[in-house]
């Protein structure tokens, strides 16, 4: 049994647990947060304009965390500006609560290193995701990778609940409904300042490990880590290209309006897929260390693509909701096995950058495309967003597989050597 545990559980040491703890409360944070400011600003009758104003900031404010990250995070330190980013969530928070008009919370938006999406955009992701590499072991990376997305899966559900909390505030205590969501903004602030506890307890164990060495190459044929990050954010900028096409609210948008299903039915459609979701992250290991990472991240999201397709031309609710619930299951592998062998792939130096540029790709070209899908869906029809974005995503697939599919992981590299084969190109150098 303890063998067994061993293998499906990942082993965190001090610093690894403290990531995953910040990354908890964060996502709690999160989650509540990206369906609670759309309802706030409506409260306060702010037009479309206007709202996209402070989503659009709050955008910008992610996209400016990450090229922080990516150029000065690891001269900064790590854990210092964890610090600093978690202080300025805290603060954001708290600022929410007292701007009156878009230009105010636009501005707060900016530095309030939030989320409009439910997911992670910021620098935050980049700092764990260095930060995690270096804390574990090759042969445990990738299942690392899949429990710090379970970890978030579960405390978005929480806080997704916290959604009811105003109507509480004023059904009990008399509240008006303005000063409840107020309240709330000062209790995102308070969860918030609990991360600060877990990133304090970094060790010195979490900033970057400069080796002095002749640097090697990334892959043999010459490929160097400044290479191999250009390579990858660009073909990683295409997928979120196409992302952006079906971005959850659309799928739900989509579903209500083609089939005329109401909102408790959506509810459980979108609860089923993050079920699904859940399966698709635990599945993420197990199949990574069957077929490889590369393999893995390309496979399954052909897969999900294809069904994406399929949603966009069902014609009745019970096929498209069999195969939105397929696309969810494959969708989620890709996350923790991307970031496994993003991390893998170049020497610990280049971690964070690897982390950062990549994230900030995925920022800029997901701005662009839900507008894009909106114009399209409007001219066209209502599913020739997703054939396209699927379309976009096919490409990221293709490429992808085409010029890293022979390089390998350390740990790929090391099983390949086991069963006796040259497991394809040399990874790179390790400490």
């Amino acid at each position: 049994m303890a063998a067994f545990i061993r293998r499906v559980v990942p082993t965190l040491n001090h610093d690894g647990r403290m990531v995953f703890g910040a990354s908890a409360v964060r996502a709690l944070d999160y989650s509540f947060l990206s369906v609670f400011l759309g309802v706030y600003l409506s409260v306060l009758d702010f037009d479309a304009l206007q709202a996209g104003i402070v989503f659009s900031a709050i955008m910008a404010g992610g996209a400016l965390s990450n090229v922080v990250a990516s150029w000065k995070g690891d001269a900064i330190g790590r854990k210092r500006m964890l610090l600093a980013m978690t202080l300025l969530m805290a603060a954001g928070g708290a600022l929410f609560a007292v701007a009156e008009n878009a230009w105010q919370l636009a501005a707060v938006g900016l530095f309030a290193m939030t989320t409009t999406t439910g997911g992670d955009r910021t620098a935050f992701v980049s700092l764990d995701t260095a930060i995690l590499a270096q804390t574990t072991a090759d042969r445990q990376r990738t299942l690392v990778f899949s429990f710090y997305n379970l970890v978030g899966f579960v405390t978005k559900a929480v806080g997704a609940l916290l959604i009811a909390v105003p109507e509480l505030l004023q059904d009990r205590y008399g509240m008006e409904e303005l000063a409840s969501y107020r309240a709330m903004f000062l209790g995102y602030a308070v969860v918030a300042a609990g991360a600060l506890a877990f990133y304090a307890l970094l060790t010195p164990r979490s900033e970057v490990r400069r080796v002095a060495r002749t640097p090697a190459p990334v892959a043999e044929g010459g490929l160097s880590a400044r290479s191999a990050i250009i390579r990858i954010a660009a073909l990683f900028s295409i997928d979120s290209l196409g992302g952006g096409f079906f971005v959850r609210s659309f799928i739900a948008y989509w579903f209500a309006t083609r089939f005329g299903i109401g909102l408790n039915a959506v509810a459980l459609i979108f609860f089923s897929g993050q079920i699904a979701n859940v399966v698709s992250v635990l599945a993420a290991a197990p199949v990574a260390s069957r077929i490889g990472l590369v393999n893995t991240m390309v496979f399954t999201q052909v897969l999900s693509n294809v069904f994406t397709i399929a949603l966009a031309v069902s014609g009745n609710v019970q096929f498209a909701v069999f195969f939105y619930l397929a696309k969810e299951l494959a969708n989620e592998m890709d996350v923790p096995t991307r970031q496994s062998y993003t991390m893998a792939i170049v020497p610990p130096e280049s971690r964070m950058a690897m982390a950062g540029v990549t994230n900030l790709g995925r920022n800029i070209t997901q701005t662009v495309s839900p507008g894009l899908a909106g114009a399209i869906a409007s001219v066209t029809t209502l599913g020739a967003p997703f054939v396209i974005g699927a379309g976009c995503k096919l490409v990221y697939n293709a490429a992808m597989y085409w010029q890293f599919r022979s390089i390998k992981a350390p740990e790929e590299l090391r099983r390949a050597a086991a069963r006796g084969g040259q497991g394809g190109a040399m990874g790179p150098e390790r400490s």
